[in-house]
């Protein structure tokens, strides 16, 4: 979730996201692939006070702050099990882990499991500006 203390104008940092992205199951749509633009990307201007939630998988970012000021927020986060912390996390108590039923058990791997590349940077060379295959116009009945 991101928190606005400040106006997010079309001139100052405003949100971006390509909606639906995080619906699709193509390729062009691996959470951790990075787009400098889409065709397809939505501007959202927000308000001081307002908060965006965003879903793990969407495709989201800001645009430039051209304006005359800075914009601040607060940045909550929830962090799937999947997604890995950026530092190792303490290990669960194997005698607490034993008292939990068989069945839960496999809930609580190891929680410094990680399945992706932390250091690959915010903007690696040659990123691309298309994917089809996460275009919101794919969910847009065609008459």
């Amino acid at each position: 979730m991101l928190y606005y203390l400040d106006d997010l104008t079309a001139e100052v940092s405003p949100f971006r996201v390509v909606p639906r992205s995080h619906l699709s199951m193509h390729a062009d749509a691996n959470p951790y692939k990075r787009y400098l633009s889409h065709p397809e990307e939505v501007m959202v201007p927000v308000k001081a006070g307002g908060a965006v939630l965003i879903h793990h998988r969407v495709f989201h970012g800001n645009y430039p702050n051209i304006g005359d000021r800075a914009r601040e927020l607060l940045a909550i986060a929830y962090r799937p099990a999947w997604a890995g912390p950026i530092a190792e996390v303490t290990k669960w108590d194997l005698h607490e882990l034993a008292r939990l039923p068989e069945p839960v058990r496999p809930l609580f791997a190891d929680r410094s499991l990680r399945h992706w590349d932390f250091g690959g940077g915010n903007k690696p060379p040659n990123m691309t500006r298309e994917a089809p295959g996460m275009n919101p116009s794919r969910w847009e009945r065609k008459a």
